[in-house]
């Protein structure tokens, strides 16, 4: 496998491993699916990261970033159909994934097939009611949040800010929380959580309590995220 540290990823994907890696202390060769990952170069910082070539991730765009690539982790594969049998994965990701398939339902009960009894499964996506977004995106120039902020709101002005529709518009915190319900137990949103990790020392502390404070934090945030375990 390739050196981690030559893989750059975001404070999303580096969150998402610290709660992850609670579930995983002691296992050798963890089993894990990143569902929707991109270029996949999260895939292989998780790789790095757990010590562990069952770590791998799906996607329907071959996007594949070479490093990928040669590390031979991704693949094509469709969220509603995921090429694994039942209760292959340890852990299971999906980040910004939800909003881009037609039946989210669907896409969280093939997720759950593939996990083991008990495995944790967690995701992120677009906060519907945000304000603005994108602003801590990795990868995206400003000129590119700019045009997408700017694309939200044209959507929002002619009723067309659904996921249906193609918007990047997401999900309530309320709408997130019904979907993983239906699929799995002990939903804990860990939205404000990743927030005071990727902007603590960034912001001052008083400024980021007010926005993450529980009447702003619905409007505040880009993007929600949860993690969840299969039922054992």
């Amino acid at each position: 496998m390739s050196d981690a540290n030559a893989v750059q990823v975001g404070a999303m994907v580096e969150y998402c491993r610290l709660r992850l890696e609670p579930f995983l202390e002691g296992r050798l060769d963890c089993r894990g699916l990143i569902v929707g990952c991109g270029n996949g170069e999260e895939v292989v910082y998780l790789r790095q990261a757990f010590r562990s070539a069952g770590v791998v991730g799906v996607d329907l765009d071959l996007r594949f970033s070479p490093l990928a690539r040669a590390e031979g982790c991704v693949a094509r594969g469709d969220a509603l159909h995921l090429p694994f049998p039942e209760m292959t994965f340890d852990f299971a990701a999906a980040l910004h994934l939800l909003e881009h398939v037609l039946d989210p339902c669907a896409a969280l009960g093939e997720v759950r097939r593939v996990l083991r009894p008990g495995a944790p499964f967690y995701t992120g996506v677009p906060n519907r009611t945000r304000v603005v977004g994108y602003l801590g995106s990795f990868d995206a120039t400003l000129w590119q949040k700019v045009t997408w902020n700017l694309a939200d709101w044209q959507a929002r002005l002619l009723g067309r800010f659904t996921n249906e529709a193609g918007a990047h518009a997401g999900f309530t915190r309320e709408e997130l929380l019904t979907l993983l319900n239906e699929r799995f137990e002990r939903v804990e949103f860990v939205t404000e959580e990743f927030l005071r990790f990727k902007y603590g020392g960034r912001l001052p502390p008083a400024l980021l309590d007010l926005l993450l404070s529980p009447r702003v934090l619905d409007y505040s945030a880009p993007s929600h995220y949860a993690l969840c375990r299969r039922a054992a």
